[in-house]
């Protein structure tokens, strides 16, 4: 009975090795909580077999691979070829260390390599030994595969815990041979290394989900600094564009008085091109929302620097229920992943349109793209190097069309390499009186 409760403890913690190994390698579908629910189920079922089949070696070598496998893609975002690739190595190191920690002992002890099968104890602290090192050596694979800035990087001083740990369990395996101590000594000293070894995976998960959570959190004050500076740059840009329309309206008007005043016909062709020119400019857009038209009066200007073509209709809905700043996040995050695309396309173009259809409102971008966007699950990834910085400005838009009970779609057509932006949004207020 303790024979087969080691055995079923070794699985489960093989499984936390595995899912802290490759929670550094890829991102996760499901919840931590989830993943390590299924990891579990999975690693027990190798343990179930193991037992029954009294530890042929050669079928535990391949449930592993399996079970390791199914385990991986469930859980994480990763190409099957790299899951097969380091479901073997692991394999391979695993079972390399567990051999290897056997004969070692057994040498240095002068004890046969068969002492575990019979004695409980030493098989808790030689499996504690060969986990830990098994362990450690993932630890470091993990650390030279993985050198983007995504990657967790444990600091060499954690390193030393799980040494000093090794350590103490070579002494325990050593007092547990003696035959002057009693079984319920070894039994206690196997233990302690079995909870030992347990307390460095344990370790380094926690250490692991604490530097995720420092990220994430890193991740909300970018977001946060990056809306700051788009809302002053906006408010800015509103009172400097403010100034500009009453500028050209004035203008416009003192050059229509002389104009009436003027006989000669050179001058009246000079001043009917430059009323012309500003009344061009004064009426870009008027939505009937101040911000809206300031938005667009922006990314017609950013355009034409860009040599990108850009058209708008915003007849239909101006959006006047958004606050301003929901309205600046919303379109300048997705205007801006459209002007970045259109720039790097053949046809470089971007259009916006609004509608209206029976009680929501609608938002539809569409920019040229010369390249398929990157997608898991219908969810957009960053082609940037940077990922932490980058990918926020979706969030907010994701979280901004929540307030206000929306929805968020894209599509995009391979034909026409066109890339669609859809964005749905309800005035509450309206909903709410009718």
């Amino acid at each position: 009975m303790a024979y087969n409760l080691a055995i079923i403890v070794t699985y489960f913690i093989e499984m936390l090795i595995s899912y802290n190994f490759f929670s550094q390698m890829a991102t996760k579908k499901k919840d931590e909580k989830i993943c390590i629910l299924i990891g579990t189920l999975l690693f027990e079922f190798g343990a179930f077999i193991d037992i029954v089949f009294e530890n042929i070696i050669l079928l535990n070598v391949v449930c592993f691979f399996l079970i390791n496998l199914l385990f991986v893609i469930y859980s994480f975002n990763i190409k099957l070829s790299r899951v097969i690739f380091y479901s073997i190595i692991l394999n391979v190191f695993m079972t390399a260390l567990e051999f290897v920690t056997i004969f070692i002992i057994s040498l240095i002890t002068k004890n046969e390599t068969t002492a575990y099968i019979n004695n409980i104890s030493i098989l808790l602290i030689e499996g504690s030994i060969s986990k830990a090192l098994y362990f450690l050596t993932c630890l470091i694979l993990a650390r030279f595969i993985k050198k983007d800035e995504g990657n967790i990087k444990f600091p060499i001083g954690l390193f030393f815990y799980p040494i000093v740990v090794v350590g103490s369990l070579l002494v325990f395996w050593s007092i547990c041979a003696q035959s002057n101590i009693s079984d319920s000594q070894q039994f206690a000293l196997s233990i302690v290394s079995a909870l030992l070894f347990l307390s460095i995976v344990v370790l380094f998960i926690i250490y692991q989900h604490n530097i995720e959570k420092e990220n994430k959190l890193a991740s909300l004050e970018n977001e946060i600094i990056l809306f700051d500076t788009e809302k002053t740059y906006y408010e800015i840009l509103k009172r400097q564009n403010e100034d500009l329309m009453i500028y050209a309206h004035d203008t416009r008007n003192h050059l229509e008085a002389i104009q009436k005043l003027n006989d000669n016909p050179l001058i009246a062709e000079y001043l009917s091109k430059l009323t012309n020119q500003l009344k061009e400019y004064t009426k870009v857009c008027h939505s009937g929302n101040h911000m809206l038209d300031v938005i667009i009066n922006k990314y017609v200007t950013e355009c034409k620097i860009k040599e990108v073509k850009f058209t708008f209709d915003v007849k239909l809905a101006n959006f006047k229920f958004l606050d301003n700043n929901d309205l600046v996040t919303i379109l300048g995050n997705i205007l801006d992943n459209a002007l970045e695309a259109a720039q790097k396309s053949d046809e470089k173009k971007v259009s916006l349109v609004t509608g209206h259809r029976n009680t929501y409102d609608l938002i539809n971008v569409v920019n040229s793209c010369d390249t398929p966007p990157v997608a898991t699950d219908f969810e957009l990834k960053t082609t940037k190097k940077n990922k932490k910085l980058h990918g926020l400005g979706m969030k907010s838009v994701a979280r901004v069309i929540k307030k206000y009970d929306g929805d968020l779609g894209w599509d995009y057509n391979q034909g026409d390499r066109e890339f669609s932006t859809t964005v749905i949004l309800i005035d509450n207020k309206k909903s709410a009186t009718a």
